[in-house]
């Protein structure tokens, strides 16, 4: 066993080592520009041998006796090419490149059929999950709807459209749960990017990694990260949609560019409009005459959302001194009523939150930049402002009336707010991939963030006698990462890596009228190893650790000056993760099982009372789970798939740090989290209908949580104890298409069965919905969707 382990060890560090026993051929296949042909056919004569070039164009074949052979290299396009080699007892391993020629032949059709980039990624060493959101361009569906579908993944929004969505990842929550747009964080952008509203028409496909953070993503996630990848096809199009559905929601979507095939230049548009009044039916107590509170149904008020976005790009692709450069220029923003406070027991009836982001960044990729050396760069600065107001002296009921006014302060705050917010932040990303050989690479990502923020208050300013906003809080964070990747001969591959942490925070808190400064500086690092194992070309095995750091962000430190105060003495979260599992890939059935393990420390949680919210190091956790997946395609118009996943997070903490006086709290499961959930859909899609050649599609799905306890399982009586109840929400659609979608028109219903739906304690979610969603697109490249 301790020869095996060293022997593994030296073929990481040396990986030619193996070569020393039987010879070896190996090399990469480039196109006439010198651009790297990932698929390849490589088929090596007399030793019955055959090969895939991988993304990197690479290809190896070992253990090779001595003699002659000849190797042949087809790809559809090029021209096939053949080379002859001897292998003898002096000549033992070959490197070689290999250029093919473009062919140039007039085809009427051609049908490829290969694995895409999500489906490669998914079957890499990551855990990692791969939704093409293609499929969801003609349906009226938000981010958070689109994930959580994915086994191990579950959302909680506190209220209709446009509410906060948290996420959960094996356990992990909140801001544990890293989001990423194109591997830039996308708290970066403003708030008007969030998850919970963002459309997926302007999506490729949603990368949800589980555990382990890839390098390329530098963040100090601690439980799984989730990127979405933006549209990026080098064609002229036109795509706009519109949806219209209950509680007087809009939903407008507007994406296209032109692009000059001879110049390569592109001018491009993204940009969507989102707004609903939320006015669904909630089950509330509202006072009488004498003020007793009673039972009663009533519309949601005064919970308008709205958010928008215009994103003007422009630049040049597949340069000889770039493969790609764009400059983007963008507006967003929010405009957002704030109906309740965090467990909905008390109605707000004025309070308001509007927020606005200019944001300009720059973006260059060029692979080989350098002799096997990749560079991609991204920075980016945004400006926001917010305006905060909580002045009213009225007090509201739910059914929106006014039952009585109070003396001074606001809805929300003691002081009330008349709150100007002005912020700056600033990113730079380096991302730099080295391939110093065949079947490995390095991988070293750099990012930068600083922020600033400072406001004006007048109306608290008169009330604590000094206007405590006008003080900036800053915030400076460094995440650096190295990686290798190797694939061995032996079908497994192995992921290495090292992260650096770092940030720098000025801030303070407001207690008892008076101002409290903070400064803190704190550093930490971060390792993980992936490996994967290949038993065939369907089936595999995965297994990782991370030992991760998450450094706590501007928003948990310095609060949002509304709900959330500030805490700016807030020490990193630090766990360790390990996660194994199964997968399976072929024609019909796609399936995968996996467990996962977490010991996490000083986690940060929001701690929450009837007037505020506060971010707080606490507990120590562990979390314990399993994870199923399957999908099933008997025919090519029906499939079937489902999921669940078990999760057990106990508190690890000593009755010092809870506040007990005994311990009957350690090892108990932590409350007010789902343990047990579950999604499942059918999907029927019926192509060249009524001998047209235009689709129909139809489908059902549904999400299943299990009922948790609000407060800790080990108090007080099991019949008397507040619960989040059992929910299973179906929904259901229908949808009609001309040829190439030029045009489609979709009906979805959403809480089919009118259930009532919480996914917080007390928090109501809307009910049946229904929606109406009319697209076109338009494409001069007839092969795109």
């Amino acid at each position: 066993m301790v020869r095996f382990s060293i022997y593994i060890l030296l073929l990481m560090v040396c990986p030619g080592i193996s070569g020393a026993y039987a010879a070896t051929i190996s090399g990469v296949v480039l196109d006439e520009k010198g651009n790297v042909i990932p698929g390849v056919y490589v088929e090596l004569s007399h030793a019955g041998k055959s090969s895939i070039t991988d993304e990197a164009g690479h290809f190896t074949f070992a253990e090779l006796a001595p003699g002659v052979y000849e190797l042949s290299f087809s790809y559809i396009g090029f021209e096939p090419q053949k080379r002859t080699l001897t292998i003898n007892a002096v000549r033992h391993d070959v490197n070689m490149e290999v250029t093919l020629v473009e062919q140039v032949t007039e085809l009427n059709e051609v049908t490829i059929t290969g694995k895409t980039e999500g489906q490669e990624l998914q079957e890499s060493v990551a855990s990692v999950a791969v939704l093409d959101t293609r499929d969801f361009y003609s349906k009226n569906i938000n981010t958070s709807d689109v994930i959580k579908q994915i086994s191990g993944v579950n959302v909680r929004q506190t209220g209709g459209f446009g509410s906060d969505a948290q996420v959960y990842i094996n356990g992990m929550s909140g801001k544990q749960v890293k989001f990423f747009l194109d591997g830039i964080p996308l708290s970066y952008f403003g708030s008007g990017f969030g998850l919970n509203a963002l459309p997926v028409n302007m999506m490729k496909r949603i990368e949800v990694y589980k555990g382990v953070v890839p390098v390329d993503l530098g963040a100090d996630a601690l439980g799984g990260g989730i990127n979405i990848i933006s549209r990026k096809e080098y064609i002229s199009y036109m795509d706009a949609s519109y949806a219209r559905g209950s509680f007087n929601t809009h939903k407008l979507n507007f994406n296209g560019q032109w692009v000059n095939p001879s110049e390569n230049v592109i001018l491009g548009l993204s940009s969507f409009y989102n707004h609903s009044d939320n006015n669904y039916k909630i089950d509330v107590e509202i006072p009488d005459a004498n003020g007793n509170p009673q039972p009663a149904t009533a519309r949601r008020f005064h919970d308008r959302f709205t958010n928008y976005l215009l994103n003007f790009h422009g630049g040049v692709f597949d340069k000889k001194y770039a493969d790609r450069l764009m400059v983007s220029v963008r507006y967003s923003g929010l405009d957002d009523d704030i109906q309740h406070n965090a467990i909905m027991s008390q109605p707000y009836g004025e309070a308001t939150y509007e927020e606005s982001t200019t944001g300009v960044s720059l973006e260059y990729e060029k692979q080989s930049v350098l002799p096997r050396t990749d560079l991609k760069w991204y920075g980016g600065a945004n400006f926001t402002s917010g305006y905060f107001q909580d002045t009213t002296l009225n007090a509201y009921t739910w059914d929106g009336r006014v039952y009585r006014r109070r003396t001074d302060g606001g809805e929300i705050s003691t002081s009330g707010n008349l709150l100007d917010l002005s912020s700056k932040n600033a990113v730079n990303r380096l991302n730099i991939t080295f391939h110093p050989w065949s079947k490995g690479h390095f991988t070293l990502n750099i990012l930068s963030s600083w922020f600033k923020r400072v406001g004006e208050d007048p109306v608290a300013s008169d009330f604590y006698g000094q206007d405590f906003y006008g003080n900036p809080t800053k915030l400076i964070r460094n995440v650096a990462g190295l990686a290798y990747k190797h694939a061995f001969i032996n079908g497994l591959t192995s992921y290495t890596a090292l992260k650096y942490f770092a940030f720098s925070a000025d801030g303070y808190s407001i207690r008892n009228m008076e101002f409290l400064p903070h400064s803190q500086s704190i550093s930490n690092y971060g390792i993980s190893q992936s490996l994967k194992y290949s038993f065939t070309g369907h089936l595999r095995a995965k297994a990782s650790y991370e030992y991760a750091t998450r450094l706590p962000d501007e928003h948990e430190l310095f609060g949002d000056f509304t709900l959330v105060r500030p805490n700016p003495s807030l020490n990193p979260e630090k766990s360790h993760n390990a996660n194994a599992g199964l997968q399976l890939n072929s024609r019909r059935i796609t399936a995968e099982v996996s467990t996962f393990y977490r010991i996490t420390n000083n986690i940060i949680w929001l701690r929450t009372s009837q007037f505020f919210a506060q971010y707080q190091n606490l507990l120590k956790a562990m979390v314990k789970g399993v994870e199923a997946e399957i999908q099933y395609t008997p025919f090519t118009f029906l499939s079937v798939k489902a999921n669940a996943t078990y999760q057990d997070i106990r508190n690890r903490s000593p009755r010092e740090v809870t506040g007990s006086v005994d311990n009957r709290y350690f090892d108990a499961r932590l409350p007010n989290i789902p343990y047990l959930f579950g999604n499942g859909e059918v999907r029927f899609t019926k192509e060249n209908i009524l001998g047209s050649k235009n689709s129909f599609s139809a489908w059902w799905s549904a999400g299943y949580v299990h009922d948790f306890y609000l407060f800790w399982a080990v108090d007080g009586r099991k019949d008397l104890k507040n619960t989040i109840p059992e929910q299973f929400i179906q929904n259901a659609g229908v949808s009609y298409s001309l040829p190439e979608n030029k045009l489609s028109v979709a009906l979805e219903s959403s809480n089919l069965f009118d259930r009532k739906a919480y996914d917080n304690f007390s928090v109501q979610r809307p009910g049946r919905a229904f929606y109406l969603t009319l697209r076109t697109f338009i494409n001069t490249n007839q092969n795109n969707k």
